[in-house]
């Protein structure tokens, strides 16, 4: 079959390469979609989170198919796999876990204990396992949830981004009613200020440097966007709210949204951290959060989401569909793809169609 095979930094082959049977635990899909994330463009440009010593749950090392925002349809079933049959439509939830330690078994996966390398490798299908930039998967058939029947795979494609600012909506407590920032108009920010307002949040604001971006939150729905290069986001955040808003949900990762997080947020608020950060920030941690009774919350992928997710999809297909701007052929995930989501700020959810 044909897969986009990454051998570490700056190096990205599509390749023809053989598919093994699927495990016991496992099923085989036909890919039909697979969603471009930032991280895999952090991986291909700095070899961010790819094991390069043989990762503790799967003993890989690179070269790895690339992919972990993907849909499918199965074709092979694994012998202990009792709940999936083969036609079944398929959304992948791509953690690597063990099952069973502590963590696992208090249902935070996420965090298995036995997913962590030495060399900071990702516990995701894509990373230390094969993922779905290819034409076949194998995933284990825990990870495969259905899709609604009614939903196509573009759409369950999106699952696993939305997963991801599901769990920070969950973590954050939001509750309907309450008012939000959204720092970053990326596609995780852009997901992130839909789900809040999907929620019940009241007034949603979205803040970016990209008019780009900050048009197609318009087109989303999300009405109070703004520029930090032309708006003092505090000042106009404080007109409509005095006290700033209950949430603030940190989607760029950078020391300037981060501040502007702690200025735009309520005392006894919650700043709820979604990106991952390339740098090391700094606070006062007595001024800005102790005396003002303000939470930081981090978040890391997800658990126990997937089929809450599915539905909340499946109830505002036109909504997500919208998310989707870009579908590229295997052949041109490099060039169209991963590095066209660097430099084309129009470009929300860059999706793989194997079939091209």
């Amino acid at each position: 079959m044909k897969a986009v095979r990454i051998y570490g930094e700056k190096d990205i082959r599509v390749e023809d390469v053989a598919i093994p049977e699927p495990k016991d635990d496992q099923v085989q899909i036909k890919v039909k979609y697979c969603g471009i994330c930032g991280s895999d463009l952090h991986a291909y440009l700095e070899g961010w989170g790819l094991p390069t010593v043989p990762y503790p749950l799967t003993g890989k090392t690179v070269p790895i198919t690339l992919g972990h925002e993907f849909s499918g349809e199965i074709v092979k079933v694994g012998k202990d796999v009792d709940d999936l049959k083969v036609g079944d439509h398929v959304a992948v939830e791509p953690l690597l876990a063990c099952g069973k330690c502590e963590n696992c078994r208090a249902g935070n996966y996420n965090f298995c204990n036995r997913a962590v390398s030495t060399d900071g490798a990702g516990n995701f299908l894509g990373f230390s396992e094969d993922g779905g930039m290819a034409e076949f998967a194998n995933v284990q058939g825990v990870f495969a949830h259905k899709m609604p029947d009614d939903m196509d795979f573009e759409l369950g494609a999106l699952a696993e981004p939305t997963a991801v600012v599901y769990e920070a909506i969950k973590k954050s407590h939001l509750r309907e009613g309450q008012n939000v920032a959204v720092m970053g108009a990326g596609p995780i920010g852009l997901l992130e200020a839909v789900l809040a307002k999907i929620a019940g949040a009241n007034h949603v604001y979205i803040v970016d440097v990209s008019k780009v971006r900050l048009a197609k939150a318009k087109e989303l729905g999300i009405e109070n966007v703004l520029d930090p290069t032309k708006d003092n986001v505090e000042q106009v955040i404080k007109k409509d709210l005095p006290n700033g808003v209950d949430i603030t949900f940190e989607c760029a990762g950078v020391q300037a949204t981060f501040d502007s997080a702690l200025k735009v947020t309520k005392r006894t608020g919650i700043i709820q951290i979604v990106a991952l950060y390339a740098k090391p920030i700094t606070m006062n941690m007595t001024d800005d959060l102790i005396m003002q009774g303000k939470d930081v919350i981090t978040t890391l992928c997800y658990n126990n989401s997937f089929p809450n997710v599915l539905g909340i999809i499946d109830n505002n297909k036109d909504l997500f569909k919208k998310v989707v701007t870009k579908k590229v052929s295997l052949d041109d995930a490099l060039e169209d793809g991963i590095k066209a989501l660097s430099t084309d700020k129009s470009q929300v959810k860059i999706m793989i169609d194997p079939s091209l």
